[in-house]
Formats: structure tokens, sequence, C-alpha cells
């Protein structure tokens, strides 16, 4: 058995505009965005280039060699294939793997560091990568040793024409693909498509955890007035996290479609549907299926953010009603005292101390009246208040 090559690759949607911005730190370290020049050349010592070119093809990518041999293209989708010829096979391993790991996604974690912020539900999540090897004429017990190898198990084994295709958790083989181009189209599919399904099965794992947040909020029954602004400023932190992901989730329909018309036009399905098992029509329907669900998550949070700005609306309404009836006594008091007098009262040191004391009292009074009005609690409806628990 030979073993050739190794691969590892990731995906998260990007354009040509963000490409142009990698093209620039990585070739020339410099940017319109406003890093340091400091930043800049750290960037371009992080990465190690040796060699780097912008090149044309079925889309535009960057393709970079580093000064340790690993030889990597950056999409103007976002899609990243890292690759090395194998010498040692745990060290190169190794190699690729703590590069992809310390350096390029250090580099560009930094590149991207400016505009819309990742949600903290995205923040510092680490994919597991599997490593994808290029072999020829392996056996059946030359694939058993390499899997004991990464503790691995073979899970399924596909095969077409003379190729085949092993897949465990953390490993797939390519046996006796040999015409090379051919094999890294094939891996930078099954690397988009694997990235893609990671990412919807990510924002469906982050809606259930949203969505119990929600039904917490909108379940408890009934809440004080002292709580309202604290449920509300946790109502509006997950409206920041909806909004900036459905706009992640929105985006995604356009990658797909220009992902398979470039298989269709190369016409290689007959090699992706047997290896990878995948259908880019599956891929759509679940992409809208996960649009649908947020959607869902969205009007969810409408209706609990409706109820809370009603309780603030009642709040609001019983302090300005507590003012109207300190107010109301202070005036009358005053007019009581001053009915039976037929001259303006004269200012005196008594006549000042008294008045402090009353305005002392009235901010005493609207306190306790406030804290009244606070202490009760208001009963959370479906998208309205249904009334309130006296």
């Amino acid at each position: 058995m030979k073993i050739n090559r190794v691969y590892i690759g990731g995906w998260f949607q990007r354009t040509t505009l963000h490409l142009t911005e990698v093209w620039d730190v990585f070739k020339y370290g410099k940017s319109q965005i406003g890093f340091s020049k400091q930043q800049l050349i750290g960037v371009q010592k992080l990465v190690g280039i040796r060699e780097i070119s912008r090149e044309n093809g079925k889309l535009e990518y960057i393709r970079v060699l580093t000064i340790s041999g690993i030889e990597y293209r950056i999409y103007e989708d976002g899609l990243i294939i890292l690759e090395k010829n194998i010498v040692d096979l745990a060290s190169d391993i190794d190699l690729i793997k703590t590069y992809y790991d310390t350096k390029l996604s250090k580099a560009l974690s930094v590149i991207f560091s400016k505009g819309a912020p990742v949600p903290k539900e995205l923040a510092n999540i680490r994919t597991i990568l599997p490593y994808i090897l290029t072999v020829e004429e392996a056996g059946g017990g030359d694939i058993k040793k390499l899997y004991a190898s990464f503790k691995e198990e073979v899970y399924s084994t596909l095969k077409t024409k003379s190729v085949e295709v092993y897949r465990g958790t953390g490993l797939i083989v390519i046996n006796n693909l040999k015409d090379q181009n051919l094999a890294r189209e094939i891996i930078e599919s099954q690397i988009f498509f694997r990235e893609f399904k990671t990412q919807l099965h990510r924002y469906l794992t982050i809606h259930r955890v949203i969505w119990e947040k929600i039904a917490g909020i909108k379940e408890k029954g009934s809440i004080a007035g002292t709580e309202v602004d604290k449920y509300h400023g946790e109502l509006i932190d997950i409206q920041k996290t909806i909004d900036l992901i459905g706009a992640r989730i929105n985006q995604m329909g356009v990658y797909i479609r220009t992902r398979q018309k470039i298989t269709d036009v190369e016409n290689i399905d007959d090699y992706l549907n047997p290896l990878f098992q995948f259908k880019f029509e599956t891929l759509q329907d679940t992409h809208e299926y996960i649009k649908y669900l947020w959607d869902m998550t969205r009007q969810y949070l409408s209706s609990a953010l409706e109820s809370f700005t009603d309780i603030q609306a009642k709040t609001t309404k019983n302090n300005i009603a507590s003012l109207q009836v300190i107010t109301t006594i202070g005036v009358v008091a005053a007019i009581l005292g001053y009915m039976g007098r037929d001259t303006l009262p004269k200012f005196t040191m008594i006549g000042t101390l008294y008045f402090v004391l009353l305005l002392l009292m009235t901010a005493f009074l609207n306190l306790i009246i406030s804290k009244i009005y606070k202490s009760k609690r208001y009963k959370i409806g479906g998208s309205q208040i249904v009334k309130e628990i006296k």
C-alpha cells in the first residue's frame, strides 16, 4: 500500500470580497479595515508562506504553499482545503492539523475580526476535521491496519469502478483514485457537503437551546414587576442571536446552488453519488427545513417579547398613577393650608425646612407605592397579559 496525500478542510460562508482581504494581507501585508502594521506582519509570520498565487478555476481561489510543505486553497465561497504529501504518516498528520488549528485559523480570525459579531453560541466551536487519505493498491489487511493505527473502525465501504472508499468517524480513505485533480474535486465537494450539514445541525442544536430558554421564561406563569426588566433583557439578547444566525442561514442557499452548478458542469456526479451518497437536493431540503424552524423560533420569541412589552407598559402606568396620587395629595394639602390666608407666604428658615421635609416625605411615599406596584405579580399570556394576579 502506498499512502499519497492527506487532506483536511472546512467551510464557512465567504465571498470574493473576503478573498481579496485575505490576499491583501497574505501577499502584501496590507488592509483597508484598520489593522496596525504590527498585526498584519504578525499574521504573515504566523502563516509562514513560501509561495502564494491567486488563480481562477471554477471558482477563484488563493493557492498557498507553506514553508513546512503544506499546500492549501482558499476558495471565494469560503471552502478551505489543506493537503500534504505523505513522508511520515504520523508526523505529517500532526503537522497539518497543528497548522490548521494554531496558525491558519488564528490568522483568518484576525482578518475577519471586524464587522458583524459572531454569536456567542458559535464562538470557540472547534470542528472535528476527519482526515482524508488517498492511497494506492491497498488490500483489506492494509486498510484494517491503517484504521487500527488511528484507533478507528471502518463503518462503511463504497465501491465504484476501481475506486474504493472506506469511511470511519475521523478517517476517510480513498483507494486507487489516481487522478489527483479529480480526487481533489471530489474531496472538496465532500468537505463542503459535510461542513454544510454540520452547520445546519449546529443551528438545529442552537434552536433547541434558545427555544428552551424562551419557554423557561414564558412558562413561569407569573412574574413580579421587579423581574420584568431582567427577563426582558434576556429576551432582547436572544433576539440579537436569532437575527445574526438567521442572516447566516438565509445566505447558505446561494452556496448550495454554486457548488451544484460546478458539479453539474464537470459531470462528476457519477463519482460523487456512489462514493459519498449525497444529493444536493437533500441538502437544499434540509436547509429549507432549518429556515422554517428558525422562522418559527423568531415568532415564538416575538410572542414572548410582546407579553413583556405589555407588562412593562402596565408597570409604567402604575408608576405614573402613583405619582399622580402623591402630587394630588400635595397640591390639595397646600391649597387647604392657604385658603384662610389673605397674604402670600414669606420665606423663612422653618418654612424652608418644612418644604424640604415635605419633599422627603413625598419621595418616601412614592417609593412605598412604587414598591407595592412592583411587588404585584403579572400573569404571562401567549401574546398578551391575560390578567393581573391580585
